[in-house]
């Protein structure tokens, strides 16, 4: 029995190839072409900042040096053997109004380069209505809290292959965002 798991610890080693070696997230964080978001909500919030913030603060954690992020154009030369973190927001929902105006989202595609390579890609949305205090909060740092659970996730994600990040269900409350964008 002990043998038997020693062997499925060796071999989920081997298939987590970025398990063991640090992995940087590529800034700037980048928007796709059919991204969606509220001009002014990307002038004031920043959700590429946000996320670069949030999810570089997770990669320096997990790396346990430098900074957690590397440079898009100095991508080979500055990673070494690190694997690199890339995100593209694909959707922003939010408009300004805070906590009032509905629940806050960001989308992101995330691909694990290794060796200028993709070895994994995931889609990620994660949604927010401020928390406790959410009536109190303004749409960016909601959207801020989106960001930081999207590092959380990307965390887990870059560490363990097997991890399968889950769609987030919009929140009952979503269709009142929902009119006022299409307003």
């Amino acid at each position: 029995m002990k043998k038997l798991l020693v062997l499925g610890l060796l071999a989920a080693a081997t298939n987590a190839p970025a398990a063991n070696k640090a992995v940087l997230l590529e800034v700037p964080v980048t928007y796709h072409a059919d991204a969606g978001v509220v001009a002014k909500v990307k002038e004031e919030c920043k959700p590429e900042e946000q996320l670069a913030t949030r999810v570089g603060e997770v990669m320096k954690k997990l790396s346990r040096e430098g900074t957690g992020t590397v440079a898009s154009a100095a991508e080979a030369a500055e990673a070494g053997d690190a694997a690199v973190l890339r995100l593209q927001i694909t959707h922003v929902l939010g408009v300004g109004g805070g906590a009032f105006s509905g629940p806050k989202a960001i989308t992101v595609n995330a691909e694990l380069l290794e060796g200028g390579k993709v070895v994994r890609q995931t889609k990620i949305n994660r949604w927010s209505i401020g928390g406790v205090f959410g009536a109190f909060k303004g749409t960016c740092s909601i959207l801020d809290r989106s960001a930081a659970a999207i590092g959380k996730d990307l965390g887990r994600w870059v560490r363990d292959p097997s991890y399968q990040i889950k769609e987030e269900a919009a929140p009952k409350d979503a269709e009142p965002e929902k009119q006022a964008a299409a307003q």
